[in-house]
């Protein structure tokens, strides 16, 4: 091969080259946005806050529903000796210094017990409620998370579209292809109050039920503690810390004092 032929070769490589790079920078560059990026709104925010919240009632509610945490093996075992042995009043004074929800109830019979049957057993009943309530309470927040995350994710999309449209406007283009990128953009907020709420629900009718059967382990174990109870033994004798704050109105005399001021005057 001559010399001539060479130049020629070179000349046509170099044009070439000088082609592909003018075509390179005449063709639009493309901006892969990561997801984290098309993320970046603030509904997402309230959504991710929304996510923490929804783990840690979660956690909180799993760990105080637990058997252990309603009805301690130890605490069980300590009421039964009490109540083998005739203890009441030790029974009394041990679950006045225990947290746990048989400890309560059974303290709450207790306290009502020299009023007869139907006044322990409705107090037992009463605390088994308040304790229902405090852990429904938690576990509601679950229900109301479910039912505003994906209005949350709508109005992110909703207001996202706004801000599209306007762009689109502005601009005065009218490239579908702009249009759907930024309307898909805007319905990542949508997909994620779906993407939250669902499993808010999900953790919800099962925390309930957990706790249902958190209430009715506690509620079996003051039931067996308290059969065969001496309501009759008790009868007029309350514990101490227990005793009655009524009396008598002041307006009425005892018997014995009417008739002592009878004689002085007579």
């Amino acid at each position: 091969m001559n010399a001539p032929t060479l130049l020629r070769l070179g000349a046509v490589f170099v044009s070439c080259a000088a082609g592909l790079r003018a075509a390179q920078s005449s063709a639009p560059v493309v901006v892969q946005q990561t997801l984290l990026q098309k993320l970046n709104m603030p509904t997402i925010y309230i959504l991710v806050a929304c996510s923490m919240l929804i783990v840690w009632l979660v956690l909180d509610g799993y760990l105080r529903t637990a058997a252990k945490q309603i009805v301690p093996e130890a605490a069980a075992e300590t009421l039964r000796r009490h109540f083998r042995e005739g203890d009441y009043r030790g029974a009394f004074a041990w679950c006045g210094s225990q947290q746990s929800l048989v400890a309560r109830v059974v303290g709450a019979g207790l306290r009502q017990a020299p009023d007869g049957r139907g006044a322990a057993e409705d107090a037992m009943v009463n605390a088994l409620m308040a304790g229902n309530a405090r852990f429904q309470n938690k576990i509601a927040y679950l229900s109301v998370i479910g039912v505003i995350a994906p209005m949350i994710g709508l109005a992110g999309t909703v207001f996202g579209m706004i801000e599209a449209f306007a762009a689109m406007g502005q601009a005065g283009a009218a490239d579908p292809s702009k249009l759907s990128g930024a309307i898909g953009k805007v319905l990542y907020a949508t997909a994620g109050g779906l993407v939250v709420a669902i499993p808010a629900f999900v953790f919800y009718y099962l925390l309930r039920n957990r706790t249902a059967h958190a209430i009715h382990l506690a509620q079996e174990t003051a039931g067996e503690l308290f059969r065969r109870f001496p309501y009759d033994d008790l009868a007029g004798r309350p514990f101490e810390g227990a005793e009655p704050c009524a009396a008598r109105p002041n307006w009425l005399a005892p018997a014995g004092a009417s008739a002592e001021a009878a004689v002085a005057e007579a």
